[in-house]
């Protein structure tokens, strides 16, 4: 068996509104290898990003972690002290956010912001934790000279790169990026995406979060595909793109604009379901032009073709043929 960096086994997350209770991660397990870029992709609401936050232990009120193990390294995060884990996010674990503008704090130079990961973790004295923030200023393409910046002084392109030089000052053996390129133009998302490739060749491990399949497929190892809170495909880059499995897989893939040669662009009918009261059987049934009474009425488990899984009753039949 392959040693692995990061386990979720049967991960299981809830948000208890007034309205019903949301079943946002339902039984979810992946694995990350040392080294290895997996991105984790879906639509909107999928639970991709509520997964991620798991592993962080961000998930406040009303949600809660009601079931599962995180295995990092060896050890379950989620049984770890408060203490015991603060040693371990931003040295071993860096997290860059969606938004930089609500991870960055605004009344604080940036050069600090970075300077503090050092004195934190390493117990640097200001002034050394200060040079080194300029260096991994450099290392992410922001000049030095712009260490005594505020965040609204910057582009969102320079802010996402402090962000990341935030997360990646102590070389962490996991890097959790959730959608760090949304709002960005297409030259600056190729510029944070190389930056990302730049960091994982050092042996940093990425853990990519995104609702474009195009953009995974350009940089992933693996690609796992999230429906409704539940995985429902999961593989190598290669598999996922060329012999997708799963109906919601080929829908995504059929909506994405091909610039080089003609293609008819095809959208996934319908919505995602309400998540307090998801509909029996396979979930994406009601959106499915294959479903019959079985999909209705029976949840699919998840089946291994080699480094292939699939959920779905029908995977591997022509009648779903990507």
């Amino acid at each position: 068996m392959p040693g692995y960096l990061l386990e979720i086994r049967d991960l299981v997350v809830k948000y208890y509104t007034l309205s019903g209770v949301v079943r946002a991660v339902d039984h979810v397990a992946l694995k990350l290898k040392p080294g290895e870029w997996l991105s984790i992709v879906g639509e909107s609401g999928c639970g991709k990003s509520t997964m991620a936050y798991s592993i962080v232990r961000l998930i406040s009120p009303p949600g809660r972690i009601v079931g599962g193990e995180i295995v990092f390294d060896g050890r379950d995060l989620l049984r770890m002290s408060r203490k015991e884990f603060r040693r371990i996010l931003g040295r071993d674990i860096g997290v860059v956010f969606q938004d930089p503008m609500t991870s960055l704090d605004p009344l604080r130079r940036i050069g600090e912001q970075i300077a503090e990961v050092y004195m934190t973790h390493l117990g640097m004295k200001k002034k050394e934790a200060l040079e080194k923030a300029g260096e991994v200023l450099e290392r992410v393409g922001i000049p030095r000279d712009k260490i005594s910046s505020y965040p609204h002084q910057l582009s969102g392109g320079q802010r996402q790169r402090v962000a990341i030089a935030i997360a990646v000052a102590l070389k962490p053996k996991l890097l959790i990026a959730d959608e760090p390129t949304t709002a960005l133009d297409v030259i600056v998302q190729d510029t944070i995406m190389d930056l990302l490739q730049s960091f994982k060749k050092e042996g940093t491990s990425i853990l990519f979060i995104t609702h474009d399949l195009a953009l995974a497929a350009e940089r992933s190892d693996r690609i796992a595909v999230m429906y409704a809170g539940k995985l429902v495909e999961e593989g190598p880059v290669e598999k996922i793109v060329e012999n997708p499995l799963h109906p919601y897989t080929q829908g995504l893939l059929k909506s994405v604009p091909d610039l080089w040669g003609p293609k008819k662009i095809e959208s996934i009918l319908g919505y995602p379901p309400d998540l307090r009261s998801p509909p029996p059987g396979c979930r994406f049934h009601p959106r499915c032009r294959y479903a019959d009474d079985r999909c209705r009425r029976e949840e699919p488990v998840l089946r291994c073709f080699g480094e292939h899984c699939v959920a779905c009753h029908k995977a591997g039949s022509s009648e779903v043929e990507g």
